[in-house]
């Protein structure tokens, strides 16, 4: 048997295991409400952009640097080869060795002609000695080497002959060594090694590398503008929109609603919601007026009911003494409504009522309201009404009444009384004399109006 406080080992685990990917999903929903819709939205398209931008970027730009270097590397290979066919002219064929004082003049003159070119050596490897037979350097001619790495390259050049080039120094400067081997019948192998200075290439690859930053970087900051314009107007603007109406509905703007949008079923998801927005809207300020009308109009008869006239009565009556004007107001109920209940039914006495209400609308002004009270007690509150002219709306409702109970089977005649406010009536009290002199016209013998003193 389990107590209330009993937890089962066996489940315990489970419990934990379940509850941790509810909070972890609780965090993500908390960091999702955290963020606005921008920076979701922006953040990875931002980054799909600059990933896509930087590739195909970073591609051009290595296109690019190897075209320099290989247009650099290209000039040393042509350089190299021009001693090759000098020297292949001078020697080899008819005769037994190459004439390298001829080579040597060839090599002085394109050192002098051409300033990038920091040294030529022509190198002939035996076995793992190489020896320097022309230089533009002339204290190197004829020296020899071992196997060293700094004749690696030589040595394997003659070895594979293939020709190749990698970046080097020659003294303090940075340079593209090029070595490029050739053979002449009879002679060992021979090595042709080129170094050239970098500092052009350098340069070139220093403003493309300068160039590629600052073309991302614009073309960066030109997608964020774009990026950031275009979900300002497509998303963001209409979400402010959607939110500007939304806040002004709820404040009880019920007009209230977003604008600019034309379409009536829109593709655009944005669109879309701000049109059932702005649907939604007119059905919440269609059902507001009409509990609005509930809320403060007399079902049967249409006038106003009793809350309506008693608040209108209350402010009526601070203008009119704010403004020194007079006010009135009429209390009417009908004479012998209970016997065209009694012979004729309910029905008709409910048409009586309503008979009475037109006749308060036909003699009351636009400005005057006129209530239900509750029963068959009516009441109209008339702004700017001295007696005469108080006197004179009884005379023309009691007019009203008699014409319709003479033409009308259901129509019931009327009797009335009025007030005029003083200095020291409240709303209550005004009623009250009202009701008074409605009561005087009652007891006089019905179908009359009174005015109180």
């Amino acid at each position: 048997m389990r107590g209330p406080g009993h937890v089962d080992p066996g489940h315990s685990g489970d419990a934990v295991h379940r509850s941790a990917p509810a909070r972890l999903w609780s965090s993500l929903q908390r960091i999702d409400a955290a963020l606005p819709i921008g920076v979701k939205l922006a953040l990875p398209t931002l980054c799909i952009a600059v990933g896509v931008g930087g590739i195909l970027g970073v591609t051009v730009y290595r296109s690019e640097a190897n075209r320099i270097r290989s247009d650099y590397e290209e000039r040393a290979f042509l350089t190299s080869e021009e001693i090759r066919v000098d020297a292949a002219v001078h020697g080899g064929g008819s005769q037994s060795r190459i004439d390298y004082p001829d080579v040597q003049r060839h090599i002085d003159a394109l050192a002098g002609i051409d300033p990038s070119i920091l040294r030529i050596d022509v190198f002939e490897i035996n076995g793992q000695a190489s020896t320097i037979m022309v230089s533009s350097d002339h204290s190197r001619v004829n020296t020899s080497e071992s196997d060293a790495t700094d004749l690696a390259d030589e040595i394997q050049a003659a070895r594979t002959s293939m020709a190749a080039s990698h970046d080097d120094r020659v003294g303090q400067a940075d340079a593209v060594h090029v070595t490029v081997p050739f053979d002449v019948p009879g002679q060992a192998p021979l090595v042709i090694s080129i170094h050239l200075a970098a500092a052009e290439r350098n340069d070139a690859l220093a403003a493309l590398l300068r160039n590629f930053v600052i073309g991302v970087g614009a073309a960066s900051l030109f997608a964020l503008v774009a990026l950031a314009i275009g979900l300002r107007v497509l998303i963001f603007g209409r979400i402010e929109r959607v939110l500007r109406a939304s806040n002004q509905l709820q404040s009880g703007d019920f007009g209230a609603r977003v604008d600019h949008v034309a379409a009536e079923s829109p593709r655009d998801e944005m669109l879309r919601l701000a049109s059932r927005f702005n649907g939604m809207a007119a059905s919440i300020q269609e059902l507001h007026a009409e509990v609005e009308v509930a809320a403060t109009v007399d079902q049967l008869t249409g006038l106003y009911n009793r809350r309506f006239v008693m608040d209108t009565l209350d402010r009526e009556i601070a203008r009119a003494r704010r403004h020194g004007e007079p006010l009135s107001v009429i209390m009417v109920d009908l004479d012998g409504l209970k016997e065209v209940n009694d012979r004729l039914g309910h029905l008709a006495g409910d048409e009586a009522l309503r008979y009475a209400a037109e006749a308060l609308r036909d003699v009351l002004r636009d400005s005057d309201y006129a209530a239900r009270l509750g029963g068959d007690e009516f009441v109209a509150v008339l702004p700017g009404c001295d007696a005469a002219m108080l006197g004179r709306v009884l005379d023309r409702l009691q007019l009203t009444a008699t014409r319709q109970a003479a033409g009308e089977g259901t129509a019931c005649t009327v009797s009335a009384g009025g007030a005029v406010l003083t200095g020291d009536d409240h709303a209550q009290a005004l009623l009250d004399r009202a009701d008074t002199a409605l009561y005087e016209a009652k007891r006089a013998g019905k179908n009359r109006s009174r005015v109180a003193a």
